[in-house]
Parts: structure tokens; C-alpha cells; sequence
């Protein structure tokens, strides 16, 4: 018994000192939340339009904003995502009324039965500098990537080179191109690139990717990605990992600390990869990959709310968008 309990004294002293060692392993990132707009409000996503104005999506609710200056327009439908066009347009996904464009203070809707989308649930919208739409209209073994530029094309495992037909992200770099993932099998490719016309590539299978988490882009067009493989069959096969495309593959960012689950990321204006996570379950914040090292949030500089989605805008300023708001670093 006695010998129990010394081996048990052992393992926890050993925990709590790699769990010091863990924590101390970062640089310490200092920032301060500058403000909370529209405190109590559930927000979903936000978007800039190019006269710095802000569209907020919050349930039903279209919100422009500018300044504590808000309008509201209800959609009569959740929304979902949104992403605002060069020429002011603000397009929405929606959860069952389809693709919905706003100008003029009027809603346009595109779905399943006047325009053919195989689903009316949408819930990325991405728009392209030549004011065409991008977007996820797809379930499991339904629909795929969709393209409206006037008229709506569907591509699917059937036409393109995609694995499988749930897109679960995208993004448009300032060329037009098309990043985007899917789901499939641990050694297949789930992130793609095309022109939306001709070339359509597979970028690697190098890493094993069990799920993607999320995708961005640094300014030079470089895809990240952070994987989650806590709904793997196989726990501890494969590590939770951030990878950039460089050069033609995948590159694993190295660190010297355990995730255990990887939620959000996003890459701001200096190309700062920003993942939240968690660590062995102690520390919940966000690590930020500065191109050389990882540094990390200290304790309750982020607020402790569910955070939705994250938009950074032309200033390197974040919205945090949860359910109790909007706050915002200032960069």
C-alpha cells in the first residue's frame, strides 16, 4: 500500500512539473481586448465592406454597422456565413433558404427550387475579386463546390478532381484562386486548388491529415491548416498538427509543447498563424505562430466565451464574434 501511494506521489509531481515546464515553453504574447460592440447579442460572422463598414450576421439578423451607427434586416433564416463583394453586394449562406445576395436594401435568394442548388443549407461564402460567389452547397455524398458568376455551375467528384462531395472550407486569394477541403480518408488529399476554369491541383498527401480543422492563407498565397484527429478510431495514432504548403508540400510547423485538441485558426495581416487550443487540458487560449516562434495568450486576456468565428480587417484589428458579442484587439 505504502508503495502505491509513493509511486502515485511520483507520477504527480512529475505532471506537475512537465506541466510547468509546458507552460513555460512560450513566449507570452501581450495584447488587450480595446473594445465589445453589441454586448448580449448572438453574433455568428462578420465581414468589411470597402468603405470600412461592418456586416454582422446575428441569427436571423442582418446588422450593418458603422461607428454604433446600426440598421437591421431579417433574413427569416440563420445565417450561416457571409462575405461582402467588391461592389458593396453582401452575400449570405443560409441554413434553409439558400444563397441569399443583399443590395438596396433588398434580399435576393437563390435555392433548390429557382436555382437548382442541390441543397438549401450553405455555410461558406466566399466572393472572388471578380465579384462572382464561391460556396459550399454539400452534404455527404450531395452537392459539392458551387460557382455563380450569372449562372450556377456544381462541381462534384463526378466533374472535378475533388475526393468527395462535403466542402467544408474555403478561401479566395487576391488572384482569384480557390482554396478549399473536403473530407476523405486518412491518406487521401483533402486540400485543393483551382483557377475556377481549367487547372485544378491536389496539394499533397505528405502529412496525414485525419480531419481538417480549418483553412487560411498567409499574404503569399500559402495554405495552413490545422488538423484535429480527436474523433480518430485509432486515439494517439496521429499528433494534432499546424502545416503550411511551401514549396510544393507540406511542412509541419515544429513545437516543442502538446495540444490536445486544436478548434480555430486564422492567420492575421503580419501572417501571424493564430490556433486555438488547449493544453492537457490546464491552459485554453490561443498559440500564435510569429513565423520563428510560438507565443501564447495569457490567462484571461481572452475572454472566457464560446468564440463563433474570427474576421481580421484591413487595420490587423480581430473580431471575435461569440454569443455575448463582438470584442476586438486592436492591433
Amino acid at each position: 500500500m505504502n508503495f502505491r501511494i509513493s509511486i502515485l506521489v511520483v507520477l504527480l509531481f512529475l505532471f506537475s512539473c512537465s506541466k510547468e515546464n509546458l507552460v513555460d515553453n512560450f513566449s507570452k504574447i501581450n495584447f488587450d481586448v480595446s473594445e465589445w460592440i453589441l454586448e448580449g447579442r448572438n453574433i455568428t460572422c462578420v465581414d468589411f465592406d470597402n468603405d470600412e463598414n461592418v456586416w454582422i450576421a446575428s441569427g436571423n439578423e442582418l446588422i450593418f454597422y458603422n461607428n454604433s451607427k446600426i440598421k437591421t434586416y431579417d433574413v427569416g433564416s440563420l445565417i450561416l456565413d457571409i462575405s461582402v463583394a467588391n461592389d458593396g453586394r453582401v452575400w449570405l449562406g443560409t441554413k434553409d433558404k439558400g444563397l441569399a445576395s443583399f443590395s438596396n436594401r433588398e434580399f435576393t435568394f437563390f435555392n433548390s427550387e429557382n436555382s437548382g442548388l442541390p441543397r438549401d443549407l450553405i455555410f461558406d461564402v466566399e466572393t472572388s475579386p471578380d465579384g462572382s460567389v464561391w460556396f459550399s452547397s454539400s452534404a455527404h455524398q450531395l452537392g459539392g463546390l458551387m460557382h455563380y458568376d450569372g449562372d450556377f455551375e456544381l462541381f462534384t467528384p463526378d466533374n472535378s478532381i475533388i475526393n468527395h462531395n462535403l466542402i467544408l472550407g474555403l478561401k479566395i486569394n487576391a488572384k482569384g484562386e480557390i482554396y478549399f477541403f473536403s473530407e476523405g480518408t486518412v491518406t487521401e488529399a483533402k486540400v485543393f486548388k483551382t483557377d475556377g476554369k481549367n487547372k485544378w491541383s491536389k496539394l499533397g498527401v505528405e502529412v496525414i491529415f485525419y480531419w481538417i480543422a480549418a483553412l487560411d492563407l498567409t499574404s503569399k498565397s500559402e495554405p495552413v491548416v490545422v488538423t484535429d484527429h480527436s474523433l480518430s478510431s485509432c486515439w494517439g495514432c496521429y499528433e494534432n498538427e499546424v502545416a503550411i504548403y511551401q514549396s510544393g508540400k507540406w511542412k509541419v510547423l515544429e513545437r516543442d509543447f502538446d495540444i490536445n485538441f486544436f478548434n480555430r485558426m486564422f492567420i492575421d495581416k503580419r501572417d501571424y498563424i493564430w490556433v486555438q487550443g488547449s493544453v492537457q487540458g490546464d491552459y485554453s487560449g490561443y498559440f500564435v505562430f510569429d513565423g520563428n516562434e510560438w507565443h501564447r495568450s495569457e490567462e484571461g486576456q481572452i475572454p472566457e466565451v464560446f468564440i463563433k468565428s474570427v474576421k481580421v480587417d484591413n487595420r490587423n484589428n480581430i473580431w471575435f464574434c461569440t454569443e455575448e458579442g463582438i470584442f476586438i484587439l486592436n492591433q
